[in-house]
């Protein structure tokens, strides 16, 4: 029994998990680097978290991937939101089932209004009693101070702006002509990039022979790429501005005219 409630809920996270690689298949062989963990866990946690998860689930290592599910959505992962409900509500091995929390989350992921995941939010609801949905409010109002979309959508900019803003700084002379190892620039060993460019190279050689050089405008545009088709994919159609420094991000709401 327990063997075949274990498969339910991977087909249940696959109907999930589906939905991101259409923003990652977009990518071409060339900037297939974007894809890396390396660079996502500084330019887009919440896309490396979900991938961490996704191997978790793979494993079929549920704790663990409740864990990393989690934490993408603190990044702005709303999928990931989802899959921390249906586990919760679902219960797996390592994972208890508990209906209240998994409206909660399921209430959550659900301030886009997907339509799979409203679905799945009022079949929870169906299921328990009014106690129950008291309880599921409370809870989703305390995970709001953390994970409401305003709140993920605004640190997760702040994130990929500062690692942008870091190495795209980093670039000695014009982007569109100059030519970065990957592997030292967002990527695998990054701190080498303080090195002088024959070190850099004398570096990678030793350490990680399968680098490469790219484009530093191409690596820099595959990056606005990669974030725009994440806040596309999890909030809807959004436009994502040029990146900008902290300070500018947190002056302009300052400004008149702009919001809170």
């Amino acid at each position: 029994m327990k063997q075949c409630r274990v498969h339910r809920f991977v087909l249940t996270l696959a109907v999930a998990i589906s939905f991101l690689p259409s923003a990652v298949g977009a990518d071409s062989a060339d900037n297939s680097f974007a894809n890396d963990p390396s660079i996502t866990i500084k330019y887009l946690p919440g896309k490396y978290y979900e991938q961490q998860a996704q191997q978790a689930v793979s494993r079929e290592n549920f704790r663990e991937a409740l864990e990393m599910y989690e934490k993408a959505g603190y990044w702005g992962n709303k999928i990931a939101q989802y899959d921390v409900g249906m586990l919760y509500l679902n219960g797996a091995e390592g994972v208890p089932v508990d209906k209240i929390r998994g409206i909660a989350w399921l209430g959550i992921a659900a301030h886009t209004h997907t339509s799979y995941v409203d679905e799945a939010l009022g079949e929870a609801y169906a299921g328990v009693n009014a106690e129950q949905r008291t309880a599921a409010a409370d809870l989703e109002k305390q995970l709001k101070v953390d994970y409401d979309d305003k709140v993920t959508l605004d640190r997760a900019s702040k994130k990929f702006s500062a690692q942008y803003l870091r190495d795209k700084g980093r670039i000695n002379g014009p982007p569109e002509t100059t030519k970065v190892i990957y592997g030292n620039f967002g990527g695998r060993g990054g701190d080498q990039m303080a090195l002088g460019p024959t070190m850099r190279q004398a570096y990678k050689i030793a350490h990680t022979p399968d680098s490469r050089t790219i484009n530093a405008a191409k690596f820099l545009a595959a990056m606005k790429d990669q974030f725009s088709d994440f806040v596309r994919v999890q909030f809807g159609a959004v436009t994502v501005g040029e990146p900008e420094s902290i300070l500018e991000h947190d002056q302009s709401k300052t400004q008149p005219g702009s919001h809170p």
